[in-house]
């Protein structure tokens, strides 16, 4: 019970823990934290699990839901890395994916249920599974809203990304979340192209 409190005690640091691997995108003074990510990539995780279900796939939600809360748990002391820093220096991204395993590692201690903790941390860093790699899916849009939000998002964001994403999708096994999610990333792709500003995709999503 003891530990359980710990693990919130440490959690808190999410709230200040800036995801500052957009630094060097050119991030400006508002840089988003770990907590608001972990929430947003878990409702986007959640949401298109139940979509892909809804045409009949077959996946575990509440697995996704578990992968998106802790994706990058292992970054809560360090090591978020920019997407093009890691293209410019794979010895970098390397070792941050390695300090963020070893942090994974060490924070499993204060989870109650410590052996589904680490199976859980080993299968998203591995990307085993359908359910990983909705999780990863999810967490790539995220990122790309974000820099949308915060006014740095350039359409060639949009088309570095659009390629994994396409590679994630094509890794899944089950053949109606494939084709529903290869049919939602083609829509998310001619929208984000369109949108100059966060006021633009709001506006949008309202049909103001």
């Amino acid at each position: 019970m003891d530990k359980i409190i710990d693990l919130i005690n440490l959690l808190q640091v999410s709230r200040i823990q800036p995801q500052y691997g957009y630094a060097v995108a050119g991030g400006n003074e508002r840089i988003g934290d770990l907590a608001q990510h972990h929430y947003l990539v878990t409702m986007l995780g959640w949401q298109l699990s139940e979509l892909v279900n809804s045409k009949g796939a077959s996946i575990d939600i509440s697995k996704v839901i578990k992968f998106c809360l802790i994706h990058d748990i292992g970054e809560l002391f360090g090591g978020d890395i920019g997407m093009y820093y890691a293209k410019a220096n794979p010895a970098a991204r390397n070792f941050a994916k390695r300090f963020e395993e070893e942090n994974q590692k060490f924070l499993g201690s204060y989870f109650s249920n410590q052996e589904e903790y680490t199976e859980l941390t080993r299968e998203i860093m591995g990307s085993e599974s359908n359910e990983a790699h909705i999780s990863k899916i999810a967490d790539y849009l995220e990122v790309t809203h974000y820099k949308l939000f915060s006014g740095q998002l350039k359409r060639k964001d949009v088309e570095l990304i659009a390629p994994k994403l396409a590679e994630k999708i094509e890794k899944l096994t089950d053949r109606v979340a494939k084709e529903e999610l290869f049919k939602f990333v083609e829509t998310w792709k001619e929208k984000m192209v369109k949108y100059d500003s966060f006021l633009d995709a709001s506006t949008d999503a309202l049909r103001v």
